[in-house]
């Protein structure tokens, strides 16, 4: 029988038997064979919030009791803008983004991880007392110098940026302001010709990537990098039900420019095929793990240990694969259009930078051709 009281107390948990729940000012206790989870748990307005907040082995009751109230500030605050009748909000950007982070998480958002540390390290120890509505286009400049004085990158500070941008246009789609209160811009960077991972060198980290000791996914990961210039996120959330074994595609739900088809080289498909008869299964994930998302997140770390093993003279991140890709792709004169499906950019805008390098370095090989004292000429 459940049991409701306006506090809970450690001896209403330590009564509940396993499947019963305990209810106390917009928090719910259940215990379950493993302990106890804490949910928030009330109602605004007639719409129910339930929303867990962990178990005994992760906080305490006066802990929860807390975050329960917390959650319930945010909700009754969103609760007020909905029903504000228009009115522009004054809530600062440390209350909002809280809120903002909550619905990513909630919608599978992308790039959390880099929104919470662009937030929590850059945007709101300098701006997070600000009033959203009133942050104008000169104090937005001023913080995105301070972070250039403070020796972030060009590449970082735009990075940074973008974050704030798509805050606000979150925040706009919210009605919590009705319109952009800053004129938004980045610095400019120079697209400079990257290093690129050679043939000589992929083949090195292939060979290595075969050695004992290293990561046994490593090499396929390899194969379709390489082979296709694919982003490391789409390469680890590959499904087996996805792949088209006989179009030499795989199909991709979920990418930064929405799905796509994309072409697999048949190198890959040959080592995927291995891998599937060795396992015996035909579902879930190519590159699963016992992790939250159930795939293996990130091999970055892998990679670089692996250019280490392999004897490279650079340490390369996993996305180099994809810049190799494009490079590559370009040099041997493929259409744009053709590499844009291929990688699965969704313009030729990025690709045409590749294609301008490519060609400002084939203009000044045919100028450096031209010598009048080569007697052979």
């Amino acid at each position: 029988m459940a049991k409701t009281s306006n506090k809970l107390t450690s001896k209403d948990l330590k009564n509940l038997a396993v499947g019963q729940s305990a209810y106390g000012s917009n928090l719910r206790a259940t215990r379950n064979k493993s302990g106890i989870t804490f949910h928030a748990s009330f109602t605004l307005d007639g719409e129910r919030y339930q929303h867990k907040l962990g178990t005994d082995a992760t906080m305490n009751l006066t802990d929860a009791i807390r975050e329960a109230a917390q959650y319930r500030a945010t909700k009754e605050r969103e609760h007020e803008l909905k029903h504000d009748g228009g009115a522009e909000s004054e809530m600062t950007l440390n209350e909002a983004v809280p809120m903002y982070m909550d619905h990513l998480h909630h919608h599978d958002g992308k790039n959390i991880k880099a929104k919470e540390h662009h937030f929590r390290i850059h945007i709101l120890p300098n701006l997070g007392s600000k009033v959203m509505a009133r942050l104008n286009t000169l104090a937005v400049n001023e913080f995105r110098s301070s972070l250039r004085k403070n020796g972030l990158t060009t590449g970082t500070v735009n990075r940074v940026m973008a974050t704030l941008n798509h805050f606000y246009r979150h925040a706009q789609e919210q009605s919590w302001i009705h319109s952009q209160p800053y004129v938004r811009s980045n610095y400019k960077e120079n697209f400079k010709q990257r290093d690129r991972i050679s043939r000589a060198e992929q083949k090195a980290l292939l060979e290595a990537a075969q050695q004992p000791g290293q990561h046994p996914m490593l090499h396929l990961f390899l194969l379709i990098g390489f082979g296709t210039g694919m982003r490391h996120r789409e390469i680890l959330t590959i499904q087996w039900e996805n792949i088209r074994w006989h179009q030499k595609r795989v199909h991709l739900p979920h990418t930064k420019t929405g799905e796509r088809e994309q072409p697999l080289p048949q190198i890959a498909l040959d080592a995927l095929r291995a891998l599937q008869e060795a396992r015996g299964t035909d579902a879930g994930f190519v590159f699963a793990a016992d992790t939250k998302t159930g795939h293996i997140n990130d091999l970055s770390r892998q990679f670089k240990r692996l250019c280490k093993t392999a004897g490279l003279k650079a340490i390369y991140t996993p996305h180099y694969m994809r810049h190799t890709k494009v490079t590559e792709l370009v040099e041997a004169g493929k259409p744009l259009d053709v590499i844009k499906q291929i990688t699965g950019h969704e313009t030729t805008a990025m690709i045409s930078r590749y294609a301008h390098l490519a060609e400002s370095k084939a203009v000044q090989l045919a100028v450096d051709e031209w010598d009048p004292y080569d007697e052979a000429a």
